[in-house]
């Protein structure tokens, strides 16, 4: 089978959603193609390359799925399907989710670039509130968190309690939109 971008890729995300995204190694990927180490390099520069071809992967992957997730949906709709849909992103893609938590550096704006239309993406979900300036920043920022704390918490096995770890989550929602409830735009109401 020919060894290509694409399936540098698909291989990667499999072995770091299995192994982590630390435990992912060129001499395991290189395996998993049914090649030798060094004839991976004639793909990729190293295990940073591979990291960047996730990180991207995965941007744009979440960017698209919450757009789809969000389409039509406004308020809290919107904000309960982002939330859901970033976890269980998160939760099926743990390495991939991994590779793109890094800051994506000054010197790679491709990456830069997918992060930036990830957040776009992230606030279009928001505008049936009203929020402006650092009020829209703070309330990505704390979705992110919640989002994040909870997947963190919950891939390493630190929800064993028997209450459902979804019913959980979806307290932790409600109680989020209930916060953004007076940034709510409301039928009739000027936006």
């Amino acid at each position: 089978m020919k060894v290509d971008i694409e399936r540098i890729r698909n291989e990667a995300s499999a072995l770091a959603n299995q192994k982590g995204i630390d435990g992912l190694s060129m001499n395991d990927l290189a395996a998993a193609l049914g090649i030798r180490p060094p004839s991976l390099y004639a793909h990729v520069d190293g295990i940073g390359a591979v990291r960047r071809l996730l990180a991207l992967h995965g941007l744009r992957e979440l960017e698209q799925g919450v757009a789809r997730l969000t389409a039509g949906k406004s308020g809290p709709d919107a904000v309960r399907a982002l939330m859901n849909g970033y976890r269980n992103y998160a939760r099926k893609n743990p390495g991939v989710y991994g590779a793109m938590l890094p800051k994506a550096p000054e010197s790679d704006p491709e990456w830069r670039e997918a992060m930036d239309r990830l957040v776009q993406t992230l606030l279009a979900s928001l505008q049936g509130y009203r929020l402006e300036g650092p009020d829209a920043i703070h309330v990505l920022r704390g979705m992110r968190s919640l989002v994040h704390g909870f997947v963190s918490l919950e891939s390493s096995r630190n929800h064993s309690h028997p209450v459902s770890r979804d019913a959980s989550f979806a307290w932790l929602v409600d109680a989020f939109l209930r916060m953004l409830e007076p940034f709510e735009v409301r039928p009739g109401s000027k936006r």
